[in-house]
C-alpha cells in the first residue's frame, strides 16, 4: 500500500512538474511575441532568459543569512530583494504587454520598494523615512533604467541579460553612494581603504571620459579633442587622489606597487600575458582571419591565469588590478564607438575579427562579461572561512570549464544534447577539468580546504549542465551560478 502511494504521488509530481514547465515557456513565448508586436529588438536567443534575474539577489541574500557580513553588504543585499521583486512583476507585466517598455509606468515599482523598506527597517534598524526613500530609489531608477536599457540598445540583451546588468548598475551605484555618504560602521584597514579610493577615482575619472565622448558633436570628434580630454580627465584623477588619499597619493601609488618583491613580480606576470595578448590581437587584425571559437577561448585562458595567480598570491593587489582592467575596457568599448580617428577604426577593426555571434548589438558585451565574470567574485564574496574556493567561481566556470568544453567537444563531441548543439563529451570535460584544476592547486598546497573536490565535483556538475543547456551569454550566467552551488555546498566545509 505504501509502495503504491508512493508511486502515485511521483506520478502527480511529474505532472506538476510538466505543468509549471509549460506555464513558465507560454510566458516566456507570450513575451517574445509582445515583443515583436511592439517593435522591440532583443539580443536573438531562442528564449528571453527570465529565470536570470534571481541569480544576483540569491548571490547577495545567501552570503547575507550565512556570514557576518558588513552593514554594507546586508543593505545591498536588501535592496536586491526589492529589485527582484520588481523583475517578477515586469515579467508579469510584458507578458500582458510591452507597453510597459514604451511608457513610464511604475506599476509594481511602490509594492517592490516596500519590500525592501521593510526589510531594510527590521533587520538593519534604520529609520522608517531612510528606508523608504532609500528602497524607493532604487526600485524607481532600476525600473527605468531596465526600461531604457532594452528599448535604447536593440539587439544587445535578452530580458535576463538586461536584468542582471541594471540590477549591478544600480547596487553599484548605491554602494558608492552609501559608502561616501554614511557612516555604516563598517572597520577597514589603512591597506583597504587606499585600495578603494584609488579605484573610486578611477572609475569616476572613465565615467567622465565616457559621459564626455557620448556628448561630442560631430566636428568634434577627432584626435585633439581626444587628448583634451584625457588631460582634464587626469586633472581631476589627481586631484581627487590628493583629496581621498593625500598629498603623497602618487607616492605611495608608486611605492605600493613596486616596493614589495612579491606585487612586482606579480605585476610583470601579468604585464608580460598583457604584452602578448596585445601583439597576437595585433598580428591577427592585420591578417583580418575572423577567429575561431577555439581561437576566442585563448583568450578566456589568459585572463583566467591573471584572475588565479592574483587570487591565489595576493587578493587584495588583483581587487585592485580588476578595477583598473575592467575602468580600461569600458573606455577602450567607449572609444571604439566614439569614431575618433585613427583610433575607433583600429579597434572596431580588431572587434570584428574577434566578435562573437552574439555581439550582435551596440556593444562588445561578450569579452564585458568575460571580464566581469572573473572579476565579480572578488566583489560578492564576503571574507570568511575557506572563501578562496568561491573567489575562483569565474575562473572555474568560464575560465577553464567552458573553454575545455568549446575546445573538447569541437574536437570530439558526437553525441549532441537532444535540445541544443553541445555535445555531452564538451559537457563531461568541462565538469572534468574544474575538478582537476582545484585538485591540482591542492595537490600543490595554494588551495587547502576541506572537501573542496567534492563540492568542485558537485558545482562544476551544475554548472556545466547549465552551460549546456542555456542560451544566454556564458560569461555572465555561470559565475553566478557556480556562486550559488558553492553557497549550497559550503554546509560539507
Amino acid at each position: 500500500m505504501e509502495k503504491r502511494a508512493q508511486a502515485y504521488l511521483q506520478i502527480v509530481q511529474k505532472k506538476l512538474d510538466a505543468r509549471i514547465v509549460r506555464i513558465l515557456l507560454s510566458v516566456d513565448r507570450q513575451i517574445t511575441n509582445n515583443l515583436r508586436d511592439g517593435n522591440v529588438e532583443t539580443r536573438p536567443a531562442s528564449s528571453n532568459g527570465l529565470w536570470c534575474c534571481i541569480l544576483l539577489p540569491t548571490v547577495l541574500t545567501l552570503y547575507a543569512l550565512q556570514y557576518q557580513v558588513s552593514e554594507l553588504y546586508k543593505l545591498l543585499a536588501f535592496i536586491s530583494v526589492g529589485l527582484l521583486s520588481y523583475s517578477l512583476l515586469f515579467i508579469v507585466f510584458i507578458s500582458v504587454s510591452c507597453l510597459v517598455l514604451k511608457e513610464n509606468i511604475y506599476g509594481g515599482c511602490t509594492a517592490s520598494g516596500l519590500t525592501s523598506a521593510l526589510l531594510l527597517y527590521i533587520f538593519l534598524d534604520r529609520g522608517l523615512i531612510f528606508s523608504i526613500t532609500y528602497s524607493m530609489v532604487a526600485v524607481f531608477s532600476y525600473s527605468q533604467l531596465l526600461r531604457m536599457t532594452i528599448m535604447n540598445f536593440p539587439k544587445t540583451f535578452t530580458i535576463g541579460e538586461a536584468m542582471i546588468v541594471v540590477q549591478s548598475i544600480i547596487l553599484f551605484s548605491m554602494m558608492v553612494f552609501t559608502k561616501f555618504t554614511f557612516n555604516n560602521g563598517d572597520v577597514e584597514d589603512e591597506e583597504l581603504t587606499f585600495i578603494y579610493s584609488v579605484i573610486y577615482t578611477l572609475l569616476s575619472t572613465v565615467g567622465i571620459i565616457v559621459t564626455a565622448l557620448c556628448l561630442l558633436e560631430d566636428s568634434q570628434r577627432h584626435f585633439s579633442v581626444l587628448t583634451y580630454i584625457l588631460s582634464v580627465a587626469g586633472a581631476y584623477a589627481v586631484v581627487m587622489l590628493h583629496v581621498n588619499v593625500g598629498v603623497d597619493c602618487i607616492l605611495r601609488l608608486i611605492q605600493y606597487l613596486f616596493l614589495d618583491f612579491n606585487r612586482v613580480r606579480l605585476f610583470l606576470f601579468w604585464l608580460a600575458i598583457a604584452v602578448m595578448a596585445t601583439f597576437v590581437i595585433l598580428i591577427r587584425t592585420q591578417l583580418a582571419v575572423k577567429a575561431s571559437t577555439v581561437t576566442r577561448k585563448s583568450f578566456h585562458v589568459l585572463a583566467s591565469v591573471v584572475f588565479l595567480s592574483g587570487i591565489i598570491f595576493n587578493i587584495r593587489l588583483m581587487t585592485l588590478a580588476a578595477a583598473f582592467g575592467f575602468g580600461l575596457m569600458i573606455f577602450t568599448e567607449a572609444l571604439r564607438k566614439a569614431h575618433i580617428r585613427p583610433v575607433s577604426p583600429a579597434l572596431q577593426a580588431a572587434f570584428d575579427v574577434y566578435s562573437d555571434h552574439k555581439d550582435v548589438g551596440c556593444f562588445a558585451m561578450t569579452p564585458m562579461y568575460l571580464y566581469v565574470g572573473l572579476a565579480c567574485p572578488l566583489v560578492l564574496v564576503p571574507v570568511h572561512e575557506g572563501y578562496e574556493l568561491e573567489l575562483l567561481a569565474g575562473v572555474l566556470s568560464i575560465g577553464i570549464g567552458d573553454t575545455a568544453a568549446s575546445w573538447f567537444g569541437s574536437k570530439y563531441g558526437f553525441n549532441k544534447w537532444a535540445d541544443g548543439h553541445k555535445s555531452l563529451q564538451g559537457t563531461a570535460f568541462n565538469v572534468f577539468s574544474q575538478i582537476a584544476a582545484v585538485y591540482a592547486l591542492d595537490m600543490f598546497s595554494l588551495l587547502k580546504l576541506n572537501h573542496s573536490i567534492i563540492r568542485t565535483a558537485i558545482t562544476a556538475t551544475i554548472s556545466g549542465l547549465v552551460e549546456a543547456k542555456t542560451d544566454q551569454v556564458d560569461n555572465l550566467i555561470l559565475p553566478l551560478v557556480t556562486l550559488i552551488a558553492f553557497q549550497v555546498t559550503s554546509i560539507l566545509s
